[in-house]
């Protein structure tokens, strides 16, 4: 029983432990706490008035015992003691020998404070924590959920002050800032009880990122330590010099058997054999080979006890007709059949876009080159002192200025981007920079810094024959940090021929690369399987190709079907490849992401666009709908290329598994009458972690395939799930 008030009465303890008794008849321990007061003003509240008359006919039956919580004195220390009473037959108060409180008594005290306050946070579905340590988990404590009142942190000042060295302390420093009520709650408890004599100061170094700003180490400073899991922040206090048995751990919950926190550990809230209280072991990982990581789980970074996480929104992106606009469906249109769009199967750090599309080849069309053509006679500066070409070859933007009408193509100095470093500076020069295909901005930004001092106050403008963009605002952002110049934003010119809307790569790998690992691991495990051989050799010996995307199904190569809504597919079908779907996919998926706005939405200055990503307080989702309403066994296979493995990670979302599932479902069932094409990708997807799915529609799957008449090699992929 735990009491913080200033003045403690006989009757306000009798009364409580008449309830308790009245709640709990078999109690047979109580312990009175009072840590603020003086012992003397305790012990004279306890034997004054009725307690012991009512205890009396309970303790004779169990041999109870009441204890008064105090200090003792051992060696230095000043550990937690209990005064046990009981009672004669007449009623009175019989005094025994003080004792030291069991350890794991207050071990499991402390234990159910924390638990009963929820000090163990589970990470919301789809999130995973970045402690301060530097290590990953899906779980951390938070001690700030238990110190909500004084008495909650009496009971831990009490507990903390019996576990460190008892002499008088120059200084208090914790780790976090909520645990500054607890050194208060240390030093009134200390004072109180004449352990200490005079107040000290107290101080937060904010947990590992304050290490460097404590001071010199003295003997007489206390360190108290919120939480820990691995006895890390110990070890680098140890290693400051600092002394071992006035470095508290508050709350330590081992991560590992051999985990341990140091002298003074005031808690541990770890289960194991024999205890009957106790959480099982936290699980940490390094953040460069975590489990939740290779998972594609949220990582939300964490400063000590400071944010509050809820359960996250979902967004689920849906693709309608809407979805393409009329801009993105022209340029797809008129690139698609040719073989333009090809895929970079592996992933190419000096280019932000998947799509490898040739600028010469494409250049190589009449109707491709007219509207480029008009560019370049309209924006071409007179005279012109360099022509500066990027992604494309000399010889072609030769046959472009020809066919232009620009005379003096043999005296003009024509020079590759990568030479501009080798130019002679002309000041108020002039200069074109003729793009194949814009898709790396920082290239972009490279040249137009490099020819701000070429051709200084002069003349530039910059042409392309196709722009690739993730969102409108990434456009203008572009556009204004090309033209804009001494004279304000239209110093300098750029124009495109053609403008597409397609994701950029970020830092996530291919869906490729990825497949290629798991064939060759299968392969090694599965040799005389021929079909996992065959896919290798096709996946690794094609760096970049617009066919062979996709695992065929029972029969031949994926291909659209008639009456696609996003592509004329009555327009010469057998010309439209792989790479063509999965460029139209992949626009679809970039307009959804930024809201469904194409590039050339306005731009409201000041105001945030709207884009969906994966964040603390929400979690995005390609929308299983998409799998049920387009039914083409292509678009399957390009919406889950296409798709990041955050927006396929259904695993902690039952209904989008559920969906998922029932698809997956039809699909081995229908796989004997040419039904399920796409099953090969779902299993795919499934087996190299970038579609996930709750556990038991997984176990529900597996379980399918084995009792299904299937090919060997679906068998042995969902066996690898």
């Amino acid at each position: 029983m735990v009491y913080d008030e200033q003045h403690l009465s006989s009757n306000m303890i009798s009364e409580d432990v008449r309830d308790q008794f009245e709640s709990r008849p078999a109690t047979a321990r109580i312990y009175i706490l009072a840590p603020f007061l003086p012992q003397l003003a305790v012990r004279e509240a306890f034997l004054e008035g009725t307690l012991f008359n009512r205890v009396q006919s309970y303790f004779h039956a169990v041999g109870g015992r009441i204890y008064i919580c105090g200090f003792g004195d051992t060696d230095g220390r000043r550990p937690c003691i209990g005064i046990p009473f009981t009672v004669n037959s007449e009623n009175e108060p019989i005094e025994e020998a003080a004792v030291e409180i069991d350890l794991e008594l207050i071990h499991g005290w402390l234990f159910d404070l924390f638990d009963r306050y929820s000090g163990r946070v589970s990470a919301p579905p789809g999130v995973h924590f970045g402690k301060s340590s530097g290590k990953h988990s899906d779980k951390f404590l938070r001690v700030s959920n238990v110190t909500l009142s004084s008495k909650s942190c009496a009971v831990i000042g009490y507990c903390t002050l019996g576990s460190i060295i008892g002499a008088q302390p120059k200084r208090i420093y914790v780790d976090t800032a909520p645990l500054i009520s607890v050194a208060f709650a240390v030093e009134k408890i200390a004072l109180a009880n004449a352990i200490w004599e005079l107040p000290v100061q107290i101080t937060s170094f904010s947990s590992y990122g304050g290490l460097a700003k404590l001071p010199a180490a003295s003997n007489r400073d206390v360190i108290l330590i919120s939480a820990s899991t691995s006895g890390g922040l110990v070890s680098k206090i140890l290693e400051k010099g600092f002394q071992s048995g006035n470095i508290a751990t508050l709350f330590f919950l081992a991560s590992s058997e051999n985990a341990v926190c140091g002298e003074a550990n005031v808690c541990n809230l770890t289960f194991y054999p024999g205890r009957n209280f106790g959480y099982p072991f936290l699980e940490n990982y390094p953040a460069d080979n975590c489990k939740f990581c290779r998972d594609n789980i949220f990582l939300a970074e964490l400063e000590g006890d400071q944010f509050l996480l809820e359960k996250r929104s979902v967004k689920k992106l849906m693709i309608k007709k809407a979805t393409q606009k009329p801009d993105a469906r022209e340029v797809l249109e008129f690139f698609s059949r040719r073989g333009f769009f090809e895929v970079q199967l592996y992933a190419d750090s000096h280019r932000e876009s998947i799509f490898s599309i040739d600028a010469n080849s494409i250049l190589s069309h009449q109707d491709v080159r007219s509207p480029l053509l008009r560019l370049i006679k309209r924006f071409t500066p007179s005279p012109l002192t360099y022509l500066i070409v990027d992604g494309i070859s000399i010889a072609t933007v030769k046959i472009l200025l020809s066919e232009s009408g620009y005379s003096g193509i043999e005296d003009l100095n024509i020079v590759p981007s990568t030479a501009l470093s080798t130019l002679p500076s002309v000041p108020g020069g002039s200069a074109l920079v003729i793009f194949g295909v814009l898709d790396d901005f920082s290239r972009a930004r490279d040249i137009n810094a490099q020819l701000r001092a070429i051709v200084s106050k002069g003349i530039v403008a910059y042409v392309a024959a196709l722009t690739i963009a993730d969102s409108a605002e990434y456009l203008a952002d572009l556009k204004m940090f090309l033209c804009y110049g001494e004279l304000g934003r239209d110093t300098f010119t750029f124009a495109s021929a053609h403008n597409l809307m397609l994701p950029r790569r970020g830092s996530e790998v291919t869906s490729w690369e990825l497949e290629r690992d798991l064939l060759i691991k299968l392969k090694a495990d599965s040799p005389g399987l021929v079909e996992f051989s065959a896919r290798l050799d096709v996946i690794e010996n094609s760096g970049v190709c617009g066919s062979n995307l996709f695992w065929s199904g029972s029969g031949a190569e994926l291909a659209i079907k008639p009456d696609f809504a996003y592509l004329n597919s009555s327009k010469n079908p057998e010309l439209i490849s792989q790479g063509d779907i999965f460029a139209v996919i992949s626009n679809l998926l970039a307009t959804s992401r930024v809201n469904e706005r194409g590039l050339n939405a306005p731009i409201i200055v000041g105001k945030e666009p709207i884009k969906w990503t994966q964040s603390i307080y929400g979690h995005t989702l390609l929308d299983p709908r998409n799998f049920e309403d387009y039914n083409d066994d292509i678009l399957r296979g390009a919406f889950l290329r296409s798709a990041l493995s955050s927006e396929l990670n259904y695993c902690h979302d039952d209904e989008s598994s559920s969906k998922i599932f029932f698809v997956i479902q039809a699909q081995i069932l229908g796989w004997g009458q040419g039904r399920g094409d796409s099953l090969p990708e779902f299993l795919v997807a499934l087996t190299t972690g970038r579609l996930t799915l709750s556990p038991v529609y997984i176990s529900q799957i597996k379980l399918l395939v084995h009792s299904t008449a299937l090919p060997e090699y679906l068998v042995v992929l969902a066996a690898n799930i």
